[in-house]
């Protein structure tokens, strides 16, 4: 499927040094190509926005619309993990997301059943609205997420909303699970001064009152008398037979299974070389071909020759490129 970045290169050199009128040597061709890749991948998108506006055609294999999908298609990804970095909901989207589609909420299986929810993204002012509303506020059936930025997104409820059941959170993406190995003491209070947090959390704010403690040496009925700060209070059903005062909190959060769906960023093509007595030679080895459909090889040669033309500042073979350009957007448009 890919497009041999040495036969674009060839023809590149071709044309560019017929009459004379150029040399585009491999350092300039691996710029001016990354950015004719780029050029022309996100072209595909405003065609397929306008394209979508008009009545399809039916003949098999001359649809545009239908051409368009195919070409993005192969840069599509599908249930990619978004990783939870914190209790609050806060999430980081793979690095090489272009275009972000559905993100969706599985049990934690992962599996698509009646359990995953898809997640509906909003802004930060409709989630002022939305939080007003007991109705239209978010739950786990119904959760939402903020773009934060390029790279990260925030999903709601997160795990600062507690209701009902204290032993867990109401978070679409944490369960709460606190395991105490090994504690015994010889009275039904016991105080951790020092309770340590292994996920890198500055404070147990997820702990309440009342939750059911279980653990390695808990005894059953043992729970969370009181929580202040780094300062837990553990209150026992009965007295144990030694006192362990280095015994260990852990705070550990279960996320719930959160994929996306997107179209990733082309790789950056590159056209390596041997250097041989001043000669670059082709290496196939230090090489990345085009990832764009095979129909865009002549594409590409005439938006580097373009590039190329201004870099070089060669008139002629710019306005030579630009012509081709022209050409073909009509007859795509007709």
């Amino acid at each position: 499927m890919a497009i041999s970045v040495d036969t674009v290169y060839q023809r590149v050199l071709a044309i560019a040094n017929k009459e004379q009128r150029g040399f585009v040597t491999p350092q300039e061709f691996n710029l001016f190509a990354n950015q004719a890749q780029k050029n022309i991948f996100e072209q595909y998108f405003y065609d397929y926005n306008q394209f979508n506006r008009v009545p399809g055609n039916q003949t098999e294999y001359s649809d545009i619309a239908t051409l368009l999908e195919e070409k993005i298609s192969f840069f599509k990804k599908r249930h990619q993990a978004v990783v939870i970095t914190n209790e609050y909901g806060s999430g980081t989207l793979p690095t090489d997301v272009y275009r972000l589609g559905n993100i969706i909420r599985y049990n934690l299986t992962g599996v698509e059943d009646s359990n995953a929810a898809e997640v509906e993204v909003i802004t930060e002012e409709e989630l002022i609205y939305l939080n007003r509303s007991p109705l239209a506020k978010p739950n786990k059936t119904r959760p939402v997420y903020v773009r934060t930025s390029n790279s990260d997104v925030k999903i709601y409820p997160y795990a600062g909303t507690r209701t009902g059941d204290q032993s867990k959170t109401a978070s679409v993406c944490f369960d709460l699970v606190v395991a105490i190995n090994g504690l015994q003491n010889s009275s039904s209070s016991v105080t951790l001064p020092n309770a340590s947090n292994s996920a890198g959390y500055n404070n147990l704010n997820f702990v309440e009152s009342g939750q059911t403690v279980t653990g390695s040496g808990i005894q059953v009925g043992t729970t969370v008398s009181s929580v202040s700060g780094t300062t837990l209070t553990l209150s026992q059903a009965t007295t144990g037979s030694a006192n362990n005062s280095s015994a260990t909190v852990t705070l550990t959060f279960k996320s719930d299974d959160i994929k996306c769906n997107y179209v990733r960023i082309p790789v950056d093509i590159n056209w390596g070389y041997t250097e041989i007595n001043g000669t670059p030679l082709y290496n196939s080895a230090s090489s990345t071909d085009f990832e764009l459909h095979p129909s865009e090889e002549a594409n590409l040669v005439m938006k580097i020759l373009a590039i190329s033309g201004i870099s070089i500042k060669d008139q002629g073979l710019y306005q030579m490129a630009a012509q081709e350009d022209i050409k073909k957007t009509q007859q795509e448009k007709q």
